[in-house]
């Protein structure tokens, strides 16, 4: 699990949605319109149900466009809260900063009440990679589509649409709007996109890619191997990898070297 995966895992824990009856009906009620709401728009929208840790994904006629589904209107169900056919299609520097916006979302909302967090939504613009192998810039957005009874982020609506806006950006344009006042808060994430990884980290991971072995990087910065080895194994915990040229093709796509 990537430390940004684990940031909002943790956010959903803490919303102790054990403790509540909730109701299943509603989510089959809104499964329901999003479906039609999917069929009409021709995007493609995931409802995230926080606590049963399970994905719904409608996905329209944009993705069978992409390449990313073979149907001109399907349906999948995951045991995940994450949307990975879609996160594996997106690029990993834009989806670094996806996660960190909806963190900073799901956490701006959390002190709210439940009326009040329908008012919020997270938008973006992000690289998604097509049938022909080419990104393409596609319109995400993130909201609460019910809250719990006692008011904690429940279900979640992501969606998924085309834009015109095709200019390349030098981040995802992220954005916390309120829809009843017009209020727009621009967000700012690629400072905390290069704390990711500590100076010692990105230190050790370019010797690493420069060839070096964990004896030869522990003599170039007067450390023990331990130490080295320690580092190497936080790295390819933080980036969900499952070795060291994973890593390094990972830190580099998402420009953390």
């Amino acid at each position: 699990m990537d430390i940004l995966r684990k940031e909002l895992t943790d956010f959903y824990a803490s919303q102790q949605l054990g403790n509540e009856k909730l109701n299943s009906a509603i989510v089959t009620q809104y499964k329901s319109k999003i479906e039609a709401l999917s069929s009409i728009n021709n995007a493609c929208y995931v409802i995230t149900d926080a606590h049963a840790d399970i994905c719904y994904i409608y996905t329209g006629s944009l993705f069978h466009m992409l390449g990313i589904s073979n149907t001109l209107n399907g349906y999948s169900e995951y045991d995940s809260s994450d949307e990975d056919i879609i996160y594996n299609c997106m690029h990993p520097e834009d989806l670094v900063e996806k996660r960190m916006l909806e963190y900073d979302y799901f956490r701006y909302v959390d002190r709210m009440g439940a009326e009040e967090k329908l008012q919020y939504v997270a938008t973006c613009r992000i690289r998604i990679r097509n049938s022909a192998g080419e990104y393409i810039y596609i319109r995400n957005t993130t909201r609460i589509l019910n809250p719990s009874p006692h008011g904690k982020v429940w279900l979640i609506l992501c969606s998924y649409e085309q834009t015109s806006e095709q200019e390349p950006s030098t981040d995802i344009s992220p954005a916390i709007i309120n829809n009843h006042t017009g209020e727009v808060q621009r967000l700012h994430l690629i400072h905390r996109r290069d704390q990711i990884l500590s100076t010692r980290e990105k230190e050790i991971l370019n010797l690493v890619k420069d060839g070096k072995s964990s004896k030869q990087i522990a003599d170039i910065l007067s450390i023990s191997i331990n130490t080295v080895n320690r580092h190497r194994q936080n790295v390819l915990e933080k980036l969900s990898v499952g070795n060291s040229h994973e890593a390094i093709t990972a830190a580099i796509a998402m420009k953390l070297l």
